[in-house]
């Protein structure tokens, strides 16, 4: 099954780890043939335990100059790059330890890397061959079907989502990933059907409301979607994204005083979400407070460059001030970027976890 604890591992960084079995394990049986090479290992086991991961760094290059075929030094040395967030640095640390030490562990941590970098496919590629000789570990094949949900192999993740599943019904999560495979496979009602799955299953789920909220926006239910919302910000009342989505419709239904108060508070939490930066310069134009109304299109523009609204307010409102060059600039590029664009997927939307 894939809930409970099985779930709060995979949905958590700190599963990631888990992974890789206790930190520095192989260090603690290394025969080590230059003894200072191990005291710096053991340092940094130590700072690593702290959660000083820049020390454990420090201390297990140091223990890989003096002896580079200490063992497990590669691994304790790629752990703590991932979980500073270096991807890259982990990747290839990860690398040489698995050219000398090949192991599934070591495989999993590899594709990890490179989901955290965002190559997607690379990673599916890498887990694909472990997880057919895994079929019994759900962890396992949860994290090849969100790979495979972020490189756009929808089909490949759909099958392995239904199946987990089959055999835990009750799992909000990957209910939700699945209403995510739906969406951007551009199949909305079964999406918002699973999402309505994941509520059941776990009213109080994480982003659960949010997400069933956002594809009812994009469908122009707007009172559904804004119930969704107030549920999700009953929850996190800060949640950015609810937030900005609640405010987009109180705009539309001319509740503006609370909208801006909203987008406020909104782009506060999370300034890179385009859309609240795009009603909030509408907003300010209304007003008559150009300088503010500028800065808030600009701020659309910058987060997400093909936002085809954002470039037409900010070509309109260059026209009204009578800076027509910058104006023609920015219809040209209204031109080229189709009128009628369709809302982002919700995953998109959402990120990868």
């Amino acid at each position: 099954m894939l809930s409970g604890c099985a779930v709060a591992r995979a949905e958590n960084s700190s599963w990631k780890l888990a992974l890789a079995g206790a930190l520095a394990a192989s260090l603690a049986l290394a025969q080590a043939n230059h003894p200072q090479a191990l005291a710096e290992a053991n340092l940094g086991v130590e700072q690593a335990r702290q959660d000083h991961f820049g020390a454990a760094i420090e201390h297990y290059q140091r223990a890989a100059q003096l002896d580079p075929d200490l063992p497990g030094i590669y691994l304790d040395l790629g752990l703590a790059y991932f979980k500073s967030g270096a991807f890259r640095e982990a990747l290839a640390a990860f690398q040489k330890e698995d050219a000398r030490a090949p192991s599934d562990r070591l495989k999993t941590l590899l594709a990890m890397s490179h989901f955290g970098l965002g190559e997607y496919k690379e990673a599916a590629n890498i887990l694909r061959p472990i997880a057919s000789t895994q079929p019994d570990n759900p962890e396992l094949r949860y994290l090849l079907a969100k790979c495979y949900l972020w490189s756009g192999q929808y089909d490949e993740s759909k099958k392995i989502f239904r199946d987990l599943l089959t055999h835990d019904p009750n799992s909000a999560p990957v209910h939700m990933l699945l209403g995510e495979a739906y969406d951007a496979d551009d199949r909305t009602p079964e999406a918002i059907a699973e999402f309505h799955a994941a509520i059941a299953a776990d009213p109080k789920h994480s982003q659960a409301h949010f997400g069933l909220g956002y594809l009812f926006w994009k469908e122009k239910r707007y009172a559904e979607a804004e119930a969704e919302f107030r549920e999700e910000l009953k929850l996190v009342p800060d949640d950015p994204k609810s937030l900005a989505l609640l405010a987009d419709i109180l705009l539309k239904n001319g509740v503006t005083q609370e909208a801006e108060a909203d987008l406020k508070r909104a782009v506060q939490g999370d300034d890179r979400f385009a859309l609240a930066h795009v009603d909030l310069g509408t907003i300010y134009a209304e007003q008559k407070n150009t300088s503010a109304a500028l800065d808030q299109f600009q701020a659309a523009i910058k987060y997400d460059p093909e936002r085809y609204d954002a470039h037409y307010k900010l070509a309109r409102l260059y026209r009204e001030l009578g800076r027509n060059a910058q104006a023609d600039a920015e219809f040209a590029i209204v031109a080229k970027l189709h009128a009628q664009q369709k809302p982002a997927p919700l995953m998109r939307v959402s990120g990868p976890e």
